[in-house]
């Protein structure tokens, strides 16, 4: 008798990194917000400090994908980075500013950071060799 599977293990995995780098990114908001209050930044500092914790949560995301999977880190990273470029642009497109230049770059940076965390996920999962 076999048994039906609801998602196969590659996008449980997937899934549960987002999940993760969704909690990391909240902390890390969360994080900059108290700093912003308590060094009474101005709101023109809430942009860098976004880009930085969503970066953070797209490293992170990627890192645990890729760790997991135990292949393809690179491949990894990129689909977190992309799952975070899509959630990006899903919130920019109501507010009309997803053809301004900040934006694209944003996209750009969570692509990058999921990127390297999937690098470095394969690269903190490899055996080490015994001379």
């Amino acid at each position: 008798m076999s048994e039906k599977k609801l998602f196969p293990a590659e996008l449980r995995v997937l899934l549960l990194a987002g999940a993760v780098g969704v909690m990391v990114t909240a902390g890390w908001l969360a994080a900059m917000a108290a700093l912003m209050t308590a060094q009474g930044y101005s709101g023109a500092a809430a942009p860098p400090l976004a880009t930085a914790a969503v970066g953070a949560g797209s490293l992170c995301s990627g890192w645990i994908a890729a760790f997991c999977k135990k292949e393809r880190g690179l491949l990894c990273g990129l689909v977190q980075g992309l799952f975070y470029a899509a959630l990006l642009v899903v919130l920019s497109v109501p507010s009309g500013t997803l053809t301004e230049e900040p934006p694209l770059l944003r996209i750009a940076v969570l692509i990058l950071c999921g990127s390297i965390g999937g690098l470095l996920g394969m690269v903190t999962r490899e055996k080490k060799r015994r001379s």
